[in-house]
């Protein structure tokens, strides 16, 4: 008998593409192989009649179950600084009446699965039956990478402190959650010990022949991704104010684009020749002129989809260590560097030998292929709800459905 499958998210898995959206796309439509699956989307936005109809006609949309706001004052400010089992972790909140019928799907569902801590705690929930976790942005890892790399010393204390804060968090994870599931098995190595973990890495969608490469000149390297996405920003902003004019040093005629939804604003007084050219359907096209594919990720948890994209376009990738976090990096697949000289070099070096670009993009070809589309990643999502089912079975003492009614705290 297929097994009932509850997916609970706050990306609508249709909307436009973005990393979490496209996680949540491709593992709803994996977990749909495997059960009767039904989705909750839980949010304070109001998708658009595309979105919505898109989502009703591919999944079984249970119920779109609204999140509201909520302060955090008086003795609350310091339970969420101090008590690891507080909840109110983003401000919103789903109503009372949201809250029960989030209770009632999770007690008629063989397996639930949660999208992200901040979904999780929306509710009030604090331990959920046989429930897998998907954790694919660890919030103390995020915190402590932008510490890292903030030069003012008030802005880093503040950052080191709310890495402890959600440190303290995570370490709880196990005593709420059946399974966690996170992008990487560096994400594991980092919480071993808090619960059973399986990795599920962050894929893309394997097109049907590898794209030819169409490098375009005058040279052109490139980004894409969510502009108005923190990481995204400070990592653009850093690589075009630090490495970019060493690069333009090297190869005056090169320009930058920038592919995602905020880029169309521009980057006027940043850098000289850089192209925002705004969210694009289908960017197979645009990728294949390019050079590279910049990653110059500083801050952030979990692993990015655009390094499994740009492996998926047959594009050559430049990255900071942390950009390429989660996909096995190496000098066969990528080129990597933490500072901007070496960033900078790493972008002339492709322009310098373009017979290395060519091997860096069969190489990511090959190992895209064999670990990275989402069927390559089926089996480790079905694994995950075999274990989910196996530890709800397993004896011992049963889990409650919630802890207190207060859905800003735990009681």
């Amino acid at each position: 008998m297929r097994p009932k499958l509850l997916y609970v998210t706050s990306h609508w898995p249709h909307a436009r593409p973005y990393g979490a959206q496209h996680r949540t796309l491709n593992i709803c439509r994996l977990l749909a192989r495997i059960g009767d699956l039904s989705v909750i989307v839980a949010s304070a936005d109001e998708p658009d009649a595309d979105t919505l109809r898109k989502t009703r006609a591919e999944f079984n949309l249970r119920a779109v179950l609204p999140l509201e706001p909520c302060v955090i004052a008086g003795r609350d400010r310091l339970r969420s600084e101090f008590d690891p089992t507080f909840m109110n972790t983003h401000y919103r909140v789903a109503t009372t009446r949201a809250r029960e019928t989030m209770l009632r799907a999770i007690a008629v569902h063989d397996v639930v699965w949660v999208h992200g801590l901040h979904e999780a705690n929306a509710f009030g929930i604090y331990n959920w039956r046989h429930t897998v976790l998907d954790i694919d942005d660890l919030q103390s890892r995020a915190y402590a990478t932008r510490a890292d790399a903030e030069g003012n010393i008030a802005r880093k204390l503040l950052d080191r402190r709310m890495s402890w804060v959600w440190r303290r968090r995570e370490r709880r994870l196990g005593e709420r959650f059946d399974v966690l599931a996170v992008c990487s098995d560096d994400d594991r190595r980092y919480l071993n010990g808090t619960a059973a973990i399986t990795v599920i890495p962050n894929g893309f969608a394997a097109p049907d022949a590898p794209p030819a490469r169409t490098p375009h000149t005058p040279p052109r390297f490139g980004f894409i991704g969510l502009c108005e996405y923190g990481p995204n920003r400070d990592g653009l902003d850093w690589f075009i104010r630090s490495a970019w004019p060493l690069v333009k040093r090297a190869a005056p005629e090169a320009r930058l684009r920038v592919v995602g939804r905020g880029s169309e604003r521009g980057f006027d007084g940043i850098g000289p020749d850089v192209d925002g050219l705004g969210y694009l359907d289908d960017p197979a096209g645009e990728i294949a002129t390019w050079t590279a594919m910049i990653v110059p990720i500083r801050i952030g948890g979990g692993t990015r989809v655009k390094i499994a994209e740009a492996f998926s376009r047959h594009c050559p990738i430049v990255s900071t260590t942390l950009g390429a976090l989660g996909y096995d990096a190496g000098s066969d697949n990528m080129l990597l560097a933490d500072d901007a000289a070496s960033f900078a070099a790493a972008c002339v070096r492709l322009l310098r030998e373009p017979g290395l670009g060519d091997r860096l993009a069969a190489n990511g070809w090959r190992e895209f292929t064999q670990k990275w589309t989402w069927d390559a990643i089926a089996a480790s999502v079905g694994d995950t709800v075999r274990l989910c089912l196996d530890c709800s079975s397993a004896p011992g003492p049963d889990r409650v459905a919630a802890t207190g009614t207060d859905p800003c705290g735990a009681t």
